[in-house]
């Protein structure tokens, strides 16, 4: 994988990270150590941890072949969805009480920055 292509993939997990921790501090802040601070970062380490699953599969080619690359990003993007999936379901199943409010919000902001991160400059 390119070093563009890394740099750019930190970058967006990077800024995904940064919005999910502004989010739980500031839930913290507003709530203490509450249902809604714990489902805060739980929202935002459903969006985290798939996008790093992501990155991390999809680089694991080292051919340049057009369609290598996109069956990697398929494959990776399938697994991504899944884990989505099973985590969002963990999360209201096991995990005790959940506050969907604060857990949807950063979930959603933490994937907006995905967005934002890709405008960025250099």
């Amino acid at each position: 994988m390119s070093k563009v292509v890394v740099t750019g993939s930190l970058r967006v997990l990077g800024l995904q990270a940064l919005v999910m921790s502004v989010f739980l501090i500031g839930f913290l802040g507003v709530h203490g150590f509450s249902v809604d601070s714990k489902s805060a970062l739980v929202g935002g380490l459903i969006a985290l941890l798939p996008s790093c699953f992501y990155v991390w599969r999809s680089s694991r080619g080292k051919t340049q072949d057009p369609r290598s690359l996109v069956k990697a990003h398929y494959r990776a993007e399938s697994g991504k969805l899944a884990i989505t999936v099973v985590l969002f379901g963990v999360a209201f199943t096991q995990l005790g009480p959940i506050a969907a409010p604060p857990l949807f919000v950063t979930y959603v902001a933490t994937l907006a920055s995905y967005w934002a991160a890709l405008l960025l400059k250099n």
